[in-house]
């Protein structure tokens, strides 16, 4: 009798026992619920705690998305409030705006906040099975349908993020302005050794603040690994907008239709950088940021990597 009621008790106990998709849908569907009540924390934590699924897409951009609710970043409010802001009628335009959407006040070097939507980001990049994340990546393993929905949170995450990295590294002022804000005392981005870089530099307009070789962000040092980090964190944030705005097209959307018009701006920078110098193109066609930091230990990519720089960061922020 007793051994009839054990083999009872495991076959109801076996049929109950949920399968690892199940546990993985609940969660999702917990951690949205918690996200609509702006529970980031919990939505995070129900997520983590059933393990991260790295083929399922709709786990990627829920947990993205509570990772960056964190960091008090909402995509609704992104749309509605940012993205009429940004002004991409030139290069310059195009980052001065960027520096000033809602988000981009960045205080501290590595924030919780900023560091929140770099996790979010990598898990909506580091997932495609490619060594270089990309639309194209994205699409092969996903399908079209939600690599498009991962395209798209990709972007806006990317250009709130590029806000914050002009904002802070190349220290603007409430208005902007590079090099006047309070919270630094450098100019420009980086310190330049590479003299083709120095001569580009040198040679910006005084209006653009930046007309010293040796006025960078202290913590954009290209001699350790941490300056390297983030360093390459600007750059895949740049590569990886080219990616997706040359994949997809938000000129019919309403809401997204503003973003379409950056396509132009960016585009222009990298073909303009590559035509300078064609070394530049393997960087410039990195979307991955360990392949990047792996690049920066080459002594000739690190100085590829200061041109860069100075022809699009420098250049297109004053």
């Amino acid at each position: 009798m007793r051994s009839i009621f054990l083999i009872f008790f495991i076959l109801f106990f076996v049929s109950c026992a949920k399968t690892k998709p199940e546990e993985t849908a609940q969660a999702i569907d917990l951690a949205q619920t918690y996200l609509s009540d702006s529970k980031c924390q919990d939505a995070i934590e129900v997520l983590e705690d059933v393990g991260r699924d790295t083929e399922n897409a709709i786990y990627l951009q829920v947990l993205a998305s509570a990772y960056a609710c964190r960091a008090g970043y909402s995509e609704l409010s992104f749309i509605s409030t940012d993205i009429p802001l940004i002004d991409a009628s030139s290069s310059t335009e195009l980052f001065k705006s960027l520096s000033l959407l809602s988000l981009s006040d960045e205080t501290e070097t590595d924030s919780d906040n900023y560091s929140d939507i770099n996790t979010a980001l990598s898990l909506l990049l580091d997932t495609d099975g490619g060594t270089q994340p990309s639309h194209a990546g994205r699409n092969s393993a996903f399908g079209p349908r939600k690599a498009g929905d991962m395209d798209v949170q990709v972007l806006l995450l990317s250009v709130a993020q590029l806000g914050k990295f002009l904002n802070h590294y190349a220290n603007v002022d409430t208005t902007g302005v590079k090099g006047a804000g309070s919270t630094g005392t450098n100019s420009c981005f980086l310190n330049y050794t590479d003299s083709n870089a120095q001569n580009i530099v040198t040679a910006l307009p005084v209006t653009n603040n930046c007309n010293s070789n040796v006025d960078g962000h202290p913590d954009l040092d290209l001699s350790t690994d941490a300056g390297k980090r983030r360093v390459c964190e600007g750059l895949i944030l740049f590569t990886n907008i080219i990616d997706i705005l040359e994949n997809i097209d938000l000129s019919s959307s309403d809401s997204l239709g503003g973003l379409q018009g950056i396509a132009d701006v960016v585009t222009a920078f990298k073909t303009t950088a590559i035509t300078a110098n064609v070394d530049l193109t393997t960087l410039l066609n990195t979307t991955s940021l360990s392949e990047c930091e792996t690049l920066m230990d080459d002594a000739a990519e690190s100085n590829h990597m200061q041109i860069i720089y100075s022809l699009i960061f420098e250049t297109g922020l004053e």
